[in-house]
Formats: C-alpha cells, structure tokens, sequence
C-alpha cells in the first residue's frame, strides 16, 4: 500500500471517528424523544425507538406553544434589527476614513467581550424605571446590543473584500453612498450577510440567562421551558428529549435554507483573481 494511500486512510478514519463524536449524541436525543420513560432506562437499552410513539413530542408542543412563539418575535426581531443597524455600520468602517476609525472599531469589538451577566444588574434597574421587564421588547434591545458588536466586524470583513475600484468608480459616476450600500455593497456580500444572520439567528434563539433574568412569565423563551423540565424531584427524559429536538429544528431549517449564501460567504475571497 502506498505512503499517500495509508495516509487518505488514516485521515479518513479521523474524520469518522469526530463526526460520531458530534452525531451520536444528536442521534441519542433524537432516539430518546421517541422512548418513553422506561424505554429510556431499559436494560438492555432499547437503541430502535417506536417512531410513532409521539407522545412526548405532542405534550411539549401543548404546552410550550407560547415559549415557541416568543422565541421567534425575539429570535427574529433581534435578528433584523441586529442588520439594519451592524451592516450599515460596518459599511461606514470599511469605506469612510475619519479621524478615530480604528478606535471605534476597536471600542466595537470589546462591547462583545462583556459577559452579558455584568450587565444584567444595570440593564434590571433600567428596565425596570421603564416599566419593559417581562417584555418581548426588552428582550429584542438586550439581544440586539450584544449581537451587534459580532455583526459589524464579521459584516467589515466581507465588505473589505469588495473592490475599491469598483466602489471609486461608482463615486465618479454620482452615486451616492446610499445607492453603493444597497445596490452594490449589500448583493456582492449577501453570501456574508446570510452567514451573520444565521450566527446572530442561533445565539438568540439559544440564549437563557438573559431569558432567565429580565422575564418573569409573559416573555419567557423556549430554552427557559427547556431548563425547567428539570427538577430536583423527576427528570422525564423523553420529554427533555423531544423538546431539545424542537429547539433544534428552526435553526437546521434556515442553515438549509440559507446555505448555498453561507457557503458563498464563508469561501468569498478564498481565491484570489
């Protein structure tokens, strides 16, 4: 056997051995929303669930139908008004020179290293003066300010690999700033755009802790219904199980959706003309 073909071997067994590493949990929980609690614990293990056992699926959708809905107005509303506001910034940075640019993109990036639980206490007593806690809105702000930072230097770098020439020569021709943002910046990087709204649409469909400390009962998420599934009393599996797996799909399905731009983002500029 050739040293190049022992090698593709190896390399190959490698990259199974991780890709089971990162499936066979997601195929556990996956099986596991279709067991029962004692199929969960059955000995021998019970490794092909019933699939029309649907139970725990139906239980979990009856009573966090409401939990899903808040986190969508949340997820995507801090999603959009997260890009309305990173992309034209990020334009401004890559494309206007001022005195203090690099300090501001600077001051940009750390806002993002803040953990969000060091501002949770000033951002409680803020809410709380304008009567928002408990409130969808406060949520979407608290989401938006953290993925912005994100946002604006992840949408920079996809904006600096637009040719200048192409932008001057649109200034000499009379276009504005305006009209090079919206009809050359933002289809040339949509590939870019799409990656971010896919990292800012998955941080804020995931998050708890904010969740957690500025909703009481009218607001509160998904992954905090999730969290309390959890007792010192009982853990039902099943249920745990299949509610992940429904916190799991919004985010495959817009990956899927989105992923011929993702890919286009994540390899624009790769090779070089």
């Amino acid at each position: 056997m050739r040293t190049s073909a022992r090698k593709n071997i190896i390399l190959l067994a490698f990259a199974i051995f991780f890709m089971l590493i990162f499936i066979l949990p997601n195929l556990w929980m996956l099986f596991g929303s279709f067991k029962d609690q004692n199929a969960m614990f059955s000995l021998p293990p019970i490794w092909i669930p019933d699939f029309t056992y649907l139970k725990n699926f139906t239980i979990m959708l009856s009573q966090s139908y409401l939990y899903l809905i808040n986190s969508l107005i949340v997820t995507i509303g801090s999603t959009i008004v997260t890009l309305i506001f990173s992309l034209p910034t990020a334009f401004g940075l890559t494309f206007f020179i001022f005195r203090g640019q690099n300090f501001l993109a600077d001051w940009i990036l750390s806002t993002r290293m803040l953990p969000p639980v060091a501002a949770a206490v000033p951002l409680f007593i803020l809410f709380k003066y304008l009567n928002l806690l408990d409130s969808l809105f406060a949520l979407i702000i608290v989401y938006t300010a953290f993925n912005i930072p994100f946002a604006v230097w992840v949408s920079a770098s996809f904006f600096r690999r637009i040719p200048l020439d192409l932008i001057e020569a649109s200034r000499i021709e009379g276009a504005s700033w305006l009209d090079i943002f919206l009809k050359i910046a933002v289809p040339l990087s949509k590939g870019g755009i799409a990656t971010v709204a896919i990292f800012v649409f998955i941080f804020s469909w995931n998050e708890l802790l904010i969740a957690l400390f500025f909703t009481v009962s009218d607001a509160r998420t998904f992954p905090i219904f999730i969290s309390a599934q959890v007792s010192q009393a009982q853990i039902i599996w099943g249920n745990v199980a299949a509610a992940t797996v429904i916190q799991s799909i919004p985010p495959i399905l817009l990956t899927i959706f989105l992923q011929k731009n993702i890919v286009s983002g994540l390899t624009l500029g790769a090779v070089k003309n």
